[in-house]
């Protein structure tokens, strides 16, 4: 029983000695991809593709509500007969029905397209993330900053990724 607890804690003294010795050898670095979108060349003009394209979808949106206006409108008017108050509600519903599809495709097509384009500039930019963080001697690179309560500035590469990333195009 006694070697077993020797043999354990001696294990467990090795095991920490080299975590800590690992530790030591890491160089943590830290970029943000938000920043990259938002600054860099190529970041920007994803998103004014992306504004072009839901411009495009709101004008289908709103040309979509104004129909269903026009049609709320005539419902209103009280010299319709009967079967044609029932024609204008119903076709009044598949207005409001074509409406919220369109709204619902609209923002479904406009997220796809965001993830799309921030994954092709994030893909650009990976390669260039790698090489500096190989030439400054990171061994790991952290891109979410709301999981980060302090990042020196020497660790922060994202000047340098965007710097590089701007020079490409």
């Amino acid at each position: 029983m006694k070697i077993l607890k020797v043999f354990l804690f001696l294990s467990c003294t090795l095991l920490l000695v080299s975590v800590s010795a690992f530790a030591q050898q890491s160089k943590v670095g830290f970029v943000n991809p938000q920043r990259i979108i938002n600054e860099s060349k190529l970041g920007r003009v994803a998103q004014e593709d992306l504004a072009r394209l839901g411009k495009e979808k709101d004008r289908r949106v709103q040309a979509a509500l104004a129909e269903v206006e026009a049609l709320q409108e005539q419902v209103k008017d009280e010299r319709l007969s009967l079967a044609e108050q029932e024609v204008k509600e119903q076709a009044l519903h598949f207005a409001v029905q074509n409406y919220e599809k369109l709204v619902k495709s609209s923002n479904v097509i406009i997220q796809a397209e965001e993830r799309r384009l921030i994954k092709f500039v994030m893909r650009r930019a990976d390669s260039i993330l790698k090489s500096i963080a190989r030439q400054m001697g990171f061994t790991m690179i952290l891109t979410d900053p709301e999981i980060i309560g302090y990042v020196d500035g020497s660790m922060d590469i994202t000047d340098q990724v965007i710097s590089q990333l701007n020079a490409m195009i």
